[in-house]
């Protein structure tokens, strides 16, 4: 039996649906958090889809809550003179009623031009362009660098930061855009050692030191720093 296994899942709550990361292992309990990664629920092997949803929805006001708040923290985030980060950077927000929308780096500021109410949506937008033209080509460079040759994209959700399938297809989180260089390129080393080794075994880490040497610190960042990069989907 494997050590463990991880799958993307959704699930339909009152007025949402909810995006969830499911492990199963050898655990005994059930467990359901929220991190700054997403939802995650923890089984054992032998529990059953239907059993695993009707854990969530009993714990559905809770788990809605604590979505509802992370929400609302996110559009306060967002108000003009707010931070917005990219690349490790932080670039003030500056906010621009108007009918035609626009987002432009003006050196350490983003503007945003548009309706209130679309300006999540135009950064996460801007955001993503910029996400779509550099974690993709890191991905890669690291697939080489351990000889095999993948398909690289971006992934959506906040479940986890980067995934690889048995047939080598590569996927990062295109909210990492807000990390430093060096924090992105940790989750691609990751992706790409799971190109060797798909688990998380002391030859999966070994391989991961050899093409990050720090990547202790680069998950430690992510860890403390993640929560202000997520935005919704």
């Amino acid at each position: 039996m494997p050590g463990s296994s991880r799958q993307a899942r959704t699930i339909r709550l009152p007025g949402r649906e909810v995006a969830y990361l499911l492990s199963r292992s050898r655990r005994r309990t059930l467990a359901l958090t929220v991190s700054s990664t997403g939802v995650r629920v923890n089984v054992p092997y032998w529990v059953t889809l239907q059993e695993i949803e009707t854990f969530i929805r009993e714990r559905g006001d809770w788990l809605q809550q604590i979505l509802e708040r992370r929400e609302a923290a996110q559009a306060t985030r967002l108000a003009d003179g707010s931070t917005v980060w990219y690349l490790g950077r932080a670039l003030k927000l500056r906010c621009f009623p108007g009918l035609f929308e626009e987002v432009r780096r003006v050196r350490h500021e983003l503007w945003v031009s548009g309706a209130g109410e679309a300006i999540p949506e135009l950064i996460a937008g801007w955001l993503r362009r910029k996400a779509a033209r550099l974690l993709p080509r890191r991905a890669r460079r690291y697939g080489a660098r351990v000889g095999r040759d993948c398909t690289a994209g971006l992934m959506t959700g906040a479940s986890r930061w980067g995934s690889c399938s048995a047939r080598g297809a590569v996927r990062l989180n295109w909210q990492l855009i807000g990390a430093p260089l060096w924090v992105i390129d940790y989750v691609a080393a990751h992706e790409a050692a799971h190109l060797l080794h798909l688990d998380h075994s002391p030859r999966f880490w070994n391989q991961v030191a050899a093409l990050h040497p720090h990547w202790r610190e680069a998950r430690a960042w992510l860890k403390m720093h993640g929560d202000g990069l997520m935005m919704r989907d």
